[in-house]
């Protein structure tokens, strides 16, 4: 009794609010629905539209700039030449929408080289490689540099090729695919006179011509100019520069009758040995004090974009080089645009760039202000109208053959080593050639 006594106040609040429940609007166990509030509209269902939405154009990503790398010897070979290929940079981007393209200049070797950075850099830093290169095409006969360029398919009309002069035509082509596009050629060697002087035809039979004690001729005998001289030689008697297991190699015959070659003329040669720059060979010519000078066509341009503006050289002829039964075969270097960008739209971007820089005109603007022979027939032709040295070199293009090896070839140290003891010693051409092929087998 005590306990429900005291239960009592706690209880009556909990059913007050039980009764009061009863009374609450909408709450209760009968079924009849309350009447809808006057005044108040009731909502209505929005149908879905079914018109078609056209969404919002999202403008395209702009691409990164095009990458454009080229090593100094080219992109820096002389203040017009880079400002030329500048200009041709230029003219490029103005055809392409928001496209930038940056011209980068690299070394070709060594371990910051372009070919290091293309070795390495495709897991390291993609995005900060080349989309297109300058290389030798000589490079492009190693399979390890041909799997880091792109063919260029359908990119480029390979019917470009046949404007290419031989040598370098030969050197981008593998396995019927098309790497390379030739734009640059140096080293082309051979002799400038002048007819004022010399009024006879130049014999083309080395022992004749040395043996004329009425000329001299002068070159840079103590150099690489004077290795590249008895290479000449050495392969006008048959010789090979790479043995059977690929290695740079000489032979003693062939040597030996080179060197007997280039000792016919000691007289001739008599003040060649005491030089070791073209421009100090060229000087001694300049000068009266010899007839003929053996040249290379990159010195030959830049000497004459030195001469006066409009200057003509009336009194300088070119001829081929005599050998021992004919004119010695040029030799010459040439470089190549190649597509290293590995996604197709570049790739695309890539093909355009090199072939607005590889019209004939873009072409030989580009080779005159560098000092360098172009690479394709045409724009030599454009360069040749009114310049007899240019008729010459075309000429000589067409008969040209590769430089076999790199000029820091160790196998030029010896052999311009040969040519020079040839010229200095009385030691017998035989042991000299036996001495100079032991030293490169060691």
């Amino acid at each position: 009794m005590t306990r429900t006594l005291r239960l009592l106040p706690l209880l009556l609040p909990i059913l007050l609010l039980f009764t009061s429940c009863d009374q609450l609007p909408g709450v209760g166990s009968g079924d009849t629905a309350l009447p809808p509030v006057a005044g108040v509209p009731t909502p209505s269902v929005v149908p879905i539209a079914t018109a078609n939405v056209t969404p919002p154009t999202v403008p395209a990503a702009p691409l990164s700039p095009l990458r454009l790398w080229v090593p100094p010897e080219i992109g820096a070979r002389t203040a017009s030449g880079t400002e030329e290929l500048a200009n041709q940079v230029r003219a490029f981007e103005s055809t392409q929408r928001d496209l930038d393209v940056i011209v980068e200049q690299e070394p070709f070797d060594g371990s910051g080289g372009i070919l290091s950075y293309l070795r390495t850099g495709r897991q390291v830093a993609p995005s900060m490689l080349p989309d297109v290169i300058a290389l030798p095409t000589s490079a492009l006969a190693d399979p390890s540099v041909r799997e880091m360029v792109f063919p260029f398919g359908g990119l480029i009309d390979p019917a470009f090729l046949s404007d290419i002069y031989p040598a370098p035509a030969g050197q981008v082509v593998s396995d019927d695919r098309l790497y390379g596009y030739p734009f640059a050629t140096f080293g082309l060697s051979h002799l400038a006179y002048r007819p004022s002087v010399v009024t006879d035809t130049v014999s083309m039979n080395w022992s004749t011509f040395i043996s004329d004690t009425g000329h001299t001729l002068v070159l840079p005998a103590d150099s690489r100019d004077g290795a590249l001289f008895g290479l000449q030689f050495y392969l006008a008697e048959g010789g090979a520069v790479i043995n059977d297991t690929g290695q740079p190699d000489l032979q003693v015959e062939p040597l030996t009758r080179a060197l007997e070659q280039i000792a016919l003329g000691k007289t001739g040669l008599l003040q060649s040995r005491q030089m070791k720059t073209l421009d100090e060979a060229w000087q001694y010519h300049q000068l009266g004090l010899s007839d003929f000078v053996w040249t290379r066509s990159d010195y030959l341009l830049g000497e004459q974009a030195g001469r006066p503006e409009g200057s003509s050289p009336v009194d300088e002829a070119y001829s081929r080089i005599p050998g021992p039964s004919g004119p010695l075969t040029p030799l010459t270097a040439t470089w190549a645009w190649a597509i290293t960008a590995s996604d197709p739209v570049r790739q695309e971007l890539a093909a355009e760039l090199i072939a607005s820089l590889t019209t004939p005109e873009a072409m030989a603007a580009w080779a005159e202000r560098a000092q360098v022979l172009p690479a394709r027939r045409e724009a030599m032709s454009l360069l040749a109208e009114g310049n007899r040295y240019h008729r010459f070199a075309g000429g000589e293009l067409e008969r040209a053959q590769a430089l076999p090896l790199s000029e820091s070839s160790r196998l030029l140290d010896v052999l311009g080593d040969a040519v020079f003891q040839v010229l200095t010693t009385e030691t017998p051409p035989a042991a000299i050639a036996e001495a100079t092929v032991a030293a490169l087998r060691q």
